[in-house]
């Protein structure tokens, strides 16, 4: 019997030992640059938006094997900042609209209203899109599903300055309720860039802004801020009704901490990717951290440094699934900029090695967003191998957790649990299960043998 036992813990141990990314596969042929696209996944599905001045939608029905058409949604513009999200059979996608253009501390931007797509039908058919805002001042946009709600998070500019806004919808899209802010500008730089993730009646938000107590640092060869800009976090433990106050999650001084994002895992966690850059440098050279908060955010841990090498990695994107928390990021480590990935099987405590993603050691590859199925993990990218950039996909096996399976079902892009999947369910790979199951095969195997 111990012999048996050996052999399914080979066979178990070969499967995590030869986990790897399949092939890269190009979305997009456009001949220009495409700048905006997202990424979502529910069930055995994966949902991809893309374009410039238009939402075109792609779909793949078979875990990312195979992918239909591309189909154009409406006019509009793509933020790179978790602007699609789905649930079941329910897709949500948000964009922008009414476009005015205006110069703020850094430079043009080109904000709008935020629209708001939708299919019920898992991408087949889209309801008319809806306008959710009226200032023509949203920039950088981010969408969460959690408990039935949606949670739309951007940052604003109606009153001349960046603050981050909030709305919410407690019924699937169907209503909505007002908007409003819930971190006002402080400084120069502003309430900037923020992300949200959800999981039942939390919700989570990360800033980076330029409060607090930190020291002046370089912006550019000519200018600074007065507070050097950090990583900053606002929660909601009501479903979005009432927010706490924005709190930092480890102040990095003179050195610039932010492009953040955040991602749940378990049942309490919350975490946090950032990139910090060297003291006084004008954001050069930053490294990726990850910091984790188990209590909801209440409290963070140290942060954990990923990447200690030559060149950049930062543009992180995270997300969480059960225990599970996937990290991708560009990085130039090699001299021209790659995707890598790294991830975590207990909450973000520890990480394994970082992983290359894209191939091309000549062109550049840049801004990943990631979506988690039962199975897979999902990586989305802007490639420019073929001269100008393009969509890239590319999927790896879903890492396996210690102890078999993580309870934490499918994840489509902020970790939380999605309607479909279970042990041992068709959409689920659970390793409990399947050591359950070839276990009990070579039992019952031998017991013919033996009755022979």
């Amino acid at each position: 019997m111990c012999m048996y036992r050996a052999v399914v813990i080979f066979a178990l141990a070969s499967r995590v030992a030869h986990a790897q990314w399949g092939a890269e596969m190009p979305l997009t042929s456009t001949g220009g640059d495409v700048w905006g696209e997202g990424l979502a996944a529910a069930g055995s599905t994966v949902h991809v938006i893309f374009g410039n001045t238009d939402v075109r939608y792609r779909s793949s029905s078979d875990n990312g094997a195979t992918w239909s058409g591309e189909r154009t949604l409406d006019t509009g513009v793509i933020h790179l900042t978790d602007p699609l999200v789905a649930d079941g059979s329910d897709v949500w996608a948000i964009y922008l609209k009414n476009i005015r253009t205006f110069t703020d501390w850094c430079c043009a931007r080109d904000s709008g209203d935020i629209y708001l797509l939708h299919s019920g039908d898992g991408g087949a058919t889209w309801d008319a899109p809806k306008q959710l805002t009226t200032s023509r001042s949203a920039f950088r946009v981010s969408i969460a599903y959690a408990a039935n709600r949606l949670h739309i998070v951007w940052m604003d500019y109606r009153d001349g300055k960046w603050d981050t806004y909030y709305l919410r919808s407690p019924d699937r899209g169907a209503t909505w309720d007002p908007e409003k802010m819930i971190a006002a500008s402080a400084g120069t730089f502003g309430a900037e860039r923020p992300q949200v993730a959800a999981r039942g009646d939390s919700v989570h938000v990360t800033i980076w802004d330029d409060r607090g107590t930190n020291p002046p640092c370089m912006a550019g060869p000519t200018f600074s801020f007065a507070v050097c800009p950090d990583t900053f976090y606002i929660g909601s433990l009501d479903g979005g009704v009432t927010w706490g106050t924005e709190a930092v999650v480890n102040y990095s001084g003179a050195a610039m901490a932010g492009r953040n994002d955040v991602a749940v895992a378990g049942a309490t966690s919350v975490v946090i990717n950032f990139n910090r850059s060297a003291e006084n440098t004008a954001d050069a050279n930053p490294h990726m951290f990850a910091v984790r908060s188990k209590d909801n955010g209440a409290t963070w841990e140290a942060p954990i440094q990923l990447t200690n090498t030559g060149g950049s990695s930062d543009h992180g994107s995270i997300i969480g699934a059960g225990s599970s928390v996937f990290l991708a990021w560009h990085d130039s480590r090699s001299g021209v900029l790659e995707i890598r990935y790294a991830h975590s099987t207990d909450e973000g405590a520890t990480w394994a090695a970082d992983e290359k993603v894209s191939t091309p050691t000549t062109t550049e590859a840049s801004t990943p967003l990631l979506a988690v199925t039962a199975d897979y993990v999902h990586a989305l990218w802007l490639d420019k191998r073929s001269g100008a950039y393009q969509i890239t996909y590319r999927r790896r096996d879903r890492p396996v957790v210690a102890g078999g399976g993580d309870g934490g079902g499918d994840a489509g892009t902020d970790g939380e649990p999605t309607q479909d999947g279970g042990c041992c369910s068709s959409t689920r790979n659970t390793d409990g299960c399947f050591v359950l199951v070839a276990f009990v095969a070579i039992v019952l195997r031998r017991r013919r043998t033996m009755n022979a």
